[in-house]
């Protein structure tokens, strides 16, 4: 029951094109010099006409701009408050948006009919669930929606969870487990059906239903937080049981899917006090809340993070103080390019919560992506000071100081993350590779060079490690036979990425191997045709080739992309003296 629906809008003209029709926004006298690009028109237009504001809404809903969509539908709905459409489209807008009471004074009153009837009944029956009304929570669910096993399982389970909320567990216990349906589907029954029993105080019967639950691995991949979240309510369950030894090895099988998740992290020092653990749901808002969590969290992995957000948002208004609701609803956020918002709902996690550093750390990334950039090293400076240990906060400081070229600062924080390493394993082949191109950066080649044949060692078929080092081999002159070897092996490993296809181009180049370069580079330019390096690079092999006018085209399109300054200059000296022939690299005593 995906929430982001646009009904059509009779009132409004629908048979002109959308050129006339922006012409109609404008008005006559507008003319052509009219931009609708301009902030101050635009909004002038969209608040004093019911067309305009429509519009705005229905582009800033399709941006996922929630916020401006309903402001722009209530201005709409202001102008004309007759109009059943506009008022769904904005009951829409403001549950995407979070405003669920709001979208509930605006439902209750909206006709209740066809596909949209079923997405209204169903925000008013989770306001209902949330003021404790059980049974008008089951009467606006057990109308059938005509939907598929989605549907059907929101339906069922939201309704269970009022009849546990009633006091009728046994009941609530008997209406989840009788719901079939393919694997997906079965899972969560067996999890919800889990979590009822253990907020009823029925551990014996909440572990095996949790345990069948978390069988079938394979669902995993596609139910993935709410698999980690059943082993979380298994081992909480096994604890209570007095399975310590049992809870244990549950918590060893979700490490093995997920070392850092922080939540095992946090049950593995509570089971190390021998302390019971509390229910992971202990009221039937939440349960409704769970729900939707692992209904939005699934679509939010599958690539839909709009309809993601809507579930999401629901479960929020039934359980607005859960962090791991926060942490979902910032994920979508930042999968739809809204790190603002996003970084509004990482502030809401707490600093006692287990998902608080991870939260930090997206939170200071954010910022930096906002061009806050010294508020967010000031962060992340601060969580690797807390936990020196901590690998991530270490790379995650070194690659935003990297990003702004503070390689000095960069490579320090990769040697003290180095030294807390301990013995390395196969995926720390990053931290090597990102030491070697500080290091390789600041002109430190003596420094750089262990670090990248140290990750070659730790993971041989990296595709950027080959790039890398072999590219720079052959560029110094040196290990011309192995690097060349390296960047054909990086490019059948990653034949896609233009960066690895032009240090091929280039390899050729260097060692005098014209024709193939210009065939790789045109490659490599076709991947990438917007990269600055990429084209001067193609450029210089026309020349070489005798392709002078190719050459300086591509010269000239390498200047339009912005390159770094040393090379912006260099650029323009071959513009205007042609290329000075330097002859292929050969090999020095390096080789």
């Amino acid at each position: 029951m995906p929430l982001k629906i646009i009904p059509p809008l009779r009132r409004l003209p629908h048979t002109i094109g959308s050129a006339a029709f922006l012409a109609f926004l404008l008005g006559a006298n507008a003319g052509a010099q009219a931009d609708l690009t301009d902030p101050p028109l635009a909004n002038t237009i969209a608040e004093s006409t019911l067309s305009g504001s429509y519009l705005a809404a229905q582009i800033a809903s399709k941006d996922n701009d929630d916020a401006t969509a309903v402001a722009f539908y209530e201005r709409a709905v202001t102008l004309d408050p007759e109009n059943t459409d506009l008022k769904h489209a904005l009951f829409l807008a403001l549950a995407s948006n979070g405003r669920i009471a709001d979208a509930v004074e605006i439902g209750r009153k909206l006709p209740q009919r066809g596909a949209s009837g079923s997405v209204i009944r169903l925000v008013l029956a989770v306001d209902a669930l949330r003021q404790n009304s059980w049974t008008k929570t089951i009467e606006l669910m057990k109308e059938p929606t005509g939907g598929g096993d989605l549907d059907r399982i929101i339906q069922e389970i939201l309704m269970a969870w009022a009849v546990f909320g009633s006091g009728a567990a046994d009941k609530a216990l008997e209406d989840v487990r009788a719901i079939g349906g393919p694997d997906w589907v079965q899972v969560i029954g067996n999890y919800h059906a889990g979590l009822i029993a253990a907020a009823s105080g029925k551990d014996a019967e909440a572990e095996k239903l949790l345990t069948a639950a978390t069988e079938n691995e394979v669902a995993a991949a596609v139910l993935s937080e709410s698999y980690l979240r059943a082993l979380e309510a298994l081992i909480r369950t096994q604890s209570r049981l007095g399975k310590t030894d049992a809870a244990r090895e549950t918590l060893e099988r979700g490490k093995r899917l997920l070392p850092s998740h922080p939540p095992f992290l946090t049950l593995a020092a509570k089971l190390e006090e021998g302390k019971p653990l509390a229910p992971l749901v202990a009221s039937a808002q939440q349960g409704g809340a769970e729900l939707f969590y692992n209904v939005g969290s699934a679509i939010s992995r599958q690539g839909g993070a709009p309809f993601a957000q809507n579930y999401l948002q629901l479960a929020e208004y039934l359980d607005p103080g859960s962090d791991v609701i926060a942490f979902g609803l910032a994920g979508v956020f930042e999968k739809q390019k809204n790190p603002e918002r996003a970084n509004g709902y990482y502030e809401h996690i707490k600093s006692q919560s287990p998902y608080w550093r991870t939260a930090q750390l997206e939170y200071a990334l954010n910022l930096n992506d906002l061009k806050h950039v010294d508020e967010a090293k000031k962060i992340l400076r601060s969580l690797v000071e807390e936990e020196p240990e901590d690998l991530i906060a270490q790379m995650t400081l070194g690659g935003v100081l990297s990003q702004h070229e503070e390689y000095e600062e960069a490579a320090r924080v990769y040697d003290a993350a180095v030294e807390h390493l301990g013995e390395p394993e196969a995926n720390d082949w990053k931290l090597y590779y990102r030491r070697g191109i500080a290091y390789e950066r600041l002109k430190q080649w003596a420094n750089a060079e262990p670090n990248f044949k140290r990750a070659l060692e730790l993971s041989p078929d990296q595709p950027d490690v080959l790039n890398y080092l072999g590219y720079s081999w052959i560029d110094m002159g040196i290990h011309l036979d192995e690097g060349m070897e390296m960047i054909r092996k990086a490019v059948k490993l990653k034949p896609r990425s233009g960066f690895i296809v032009d240090s091929l181009g280039w390899a050729h180049y260097r060692l005098g191997d014209y024709e193939d370069a210009v065939r790789e580079l045109e490659r490599a330019v076709d991947l990438m045709p917007q990269d600055p390096v990429v084209n001067d690079h193609l450029g210089d092999a026309y020349w070489k080739v005798g392709r002078r006018l190719e050459a300086t085209f591509q010269w000239n399109h390498a200047l339009a992309f912005e390159p770094e300054q040393e090379e912006e200059a260099k650029i323009r000296e071959k513009l205007e003296k042609g290329l000075i022939d330097k002859g292929p690299a050969t090999a020095n005593n390096g080789q």
